[in-house]
């Protein structure tokens, strides 16, 4: 975990110099995928094979890079994505992060297995759009309180992620040393804030006084992962949460109609960075056909693969409303915390803006009207 003041970092810097902080296992866990690792890396490769057709000779003395999302308005569109754990990266954790996102005008979504508590994030993210990522659970109960917590900590939205029925499986070898289930991360994490909320306690003192000394994450591991979810559990979620609900790990067209007729506010086009299969399509070729199927119905965000500005350009041309951002947050906070991810988010702000004056798109919604090619 890093924790001293380090050099400046941009997003061209930030994943060398968190490789050159981290211990190898940790580092690989913000870094690594499923089995070869081969859908990340695709991820990454089709977004560089498509170009944008630029026009010309239209007034791009001012971008407008704002944005309307679930929740509210993005100063661009960025949000961060759900990821738990980030206290292995630096103390500052998700409530660095949230802050750093709040101060460019970005949104922040706060993993269920988060370090810091949600009211603790939505402090630091202040005003700006926040959103609670949840999971079906084996419990039902833990679920709701989950979305009970975020709708009193003030959150504007909930994001269901629905691509875990189980976890993917990773290969430990001399190029890939990233594994879920590993006990050296689960001993270097603080104890996800799960484990404090009132339903779970509950759930853990029911267990030891069955199994004496029961771990907290040993509960964890018989609610999640929950390969007996359905849509029926889903439309459940939807039913009973006062917040709108976003659902993430959409691929296939039908899903995205599916999570409609569910009554989604959003849906979320993501193969979950490559962590959960290393041949799943990926994030950018599903977009258009998913994009298709909801025909405007609900927005349409992005994830998996974003590492520069140019990269948000082609999912937005693509059909995307807004992107997450996943893996170059935790490099930018492991090496400089607060400082190092609004680094890295500034970079990819930049770079988008830079890009859009470019190809001749004063606004977003131009944006979303430019020509995407193959390389």
């Amino acid at each position: 975990m890093a924790t001293d003041a380090t050099p400046p970092v941009n997003s061209d810097t930030a994943e060398d110099e968190a490789r050159r902080q981290l211990p190898a296992e940790t580092f690989e866990y913000a870094s690594g995928g499923a089995g070869d690792g081969a859908t990340v890396r695709r991820n990454i490769a089709r977004l560089d094979s498509l170009s944008l057709l630029p026009r010309m000779l239209r007034d791009v003395s001012r971008i407008d890079m704002g944005t309307d999302v679930v929740g509210g308005r993005l100063a661009a569109p960025f949000l961060v994505a759900p990821m738990g754990m980030q206290s292995i990266y630096h103390e500052g954790a998700e409530s660095a992060a949230a802050t750093a996102a709040a101060q460019l005008g970005l949104g922040f979504c706060l993993s269920t297995f988060a370090s810091h508590s949600p009211k603790e994030v939505a402090g630091a993210a202040g005003r700006q759009v926040r959103w609670r990522q949840v999971y079906l659970m084996s419990d039902g109960g833990l679920t709701d309180a989950l979305v009970e917590g975020a709708e009193d900590a003030g959150f504007d939205a909930v994001v269901c992620t629905v691509d875990v029925p189980v976890m993917g499986a990773s290969r430990r070898d001399a190029g890939n040393v990233f594994d879920h289930s590993s006990q050296e991360l689960r001993e270097a994490a603080s104890q996800p804030a799960v484990a404090d909320e009132p339903y779970f306690t509950g759930l853990l003192a029911e267990r030891r006084r069955e199994t004496p000394g029961a771990s907290a994450q040993e509960v964890i591991d018989t609610l999640f992962p929950n390969p007996a979810a359905t849509w029926k559990e889903l439309e459940r979620l939807i039913a009973r949460s006062r917040l709108p609900v976003i659902v993430k790990g959409v691929l296939h067209p039908e899903d995205a109609t599916r999570a409609i007729e569910a009554g989604a506010a959003a849906v979320v086009v993501s193969n979950h960075g490559g962590y959960q299969h290393d041949r799943s399509v990926t994030s950018i070729d599903a977009l258009p056909g998913v994009a298709g199927a909801v025909g405007g119905r609900v927005p349409v965000y992005f994830d998996s693969g974003i590492r520069r500005g140019s990269h948000a350009a082609v999912a937005l041309a693509r059909g995307a409303s807004a992107v997450l951002v996943g893996r170059p947050v935790l490099w930018g906070l492991a090496a400089g915390g607060r400082d190092g991810v609004a680094a890295v988010l500034r970079d990819l702000v930049e770079d988008l803006h830079n890009t859009m004056a470019i190809v001749g798109a004063p606004t977003v919604a131009d944006l979303a009207a430019a020509t995407t090619v193959p390389d």
